[in-house]
């Protein structure tokens, strides 16, 4: 299991790579269903990582830990899947104009968030549980990093209220979902985790 997730591993790291570099081209031809399909692919990649560090750790704390990092990626599968249906229509259905921008704009915040952002606050819970096993373990280095992506929940968690408040909060409001913030911290998180696991199996 621990070589199959190695590879799939790293194949979702140059997966998030190649989207990274080919961004503005993809965005120039408007393919953004294609790229949201190969976010989805990407994700999809890691499913076996918190099985793998789970195993690799041994620590029987981290079962919760794991199961709301299976959730995370799950999650983000079945929501990017679901923004490529969405914009695969509008592109190549709504020739007519039939689906305004308005209602295409209402169906998207439908599909991301506070969906994506709940999600991130699972990753860091997941987060926050493998510091805690690497504290256990004696890895400092790997806790410390672990428990700061775990502070990241606050951000997500005021994203998500936000977006669900109907009487919107001052305070809430400060926090914006930055796409290149989180996507930064994503690929950081992922690269962390890969490494860990390539060089200690």
């Amino acid at each position: 299991m621990t070589i199959s997730t190695i590879v799939l591993g790293w194949i979702g790291i140059l997966i998030f790579l190649i989207i990274v570099f080919t961004f503005q081209k993809l965005v120039k031809n408007n393919e953004f269903a294609f790229m949201h399909n190969l976010m989805a692919l990407m994700y999809a990649m890691w499913f076996p990582l918190p099985l793998a560090l789970y195993r690799l750790l041994n620590s029987e704390f981290l079962q919760v830990g794991t199961l709301f990092g299976l959730v995370y990626l799950i999650m983000l599968v079945i929501t990017m899947t679901l923004q490529t249906g969405h914009i695969t229509y509008i592109v190549k259905h709504n020739g007519n104009k039939s689906i305004t921008d308005k209602q295409g704009d209402y169906m998207m915040a439908t599909l991301s968030n506070p969906f994506e952002g709940l999600a991130n606050v699972f990753k860091s819970i997941w987060a926050l549980f493998l510091g805690i096993t690497f504290w256990n373990s004696g890895e400092i280095l790997m806790a410390s990093i672990m428990f700061l992506f775990s502070i990241l929940i606050f951000y997500y968690l005021l994203i998500v209220l936000d977006t669900s408040l109907v009487k919107r909060i001052k305070f809430f409001s400060k926090a914006k979902a930055n796409t290149f913030l989180i996507n930064l911290e994503t690929l950081f998180f992922f690269i962390v985790l890969m490494s860990y696991i390539t060089f200690n199996s």
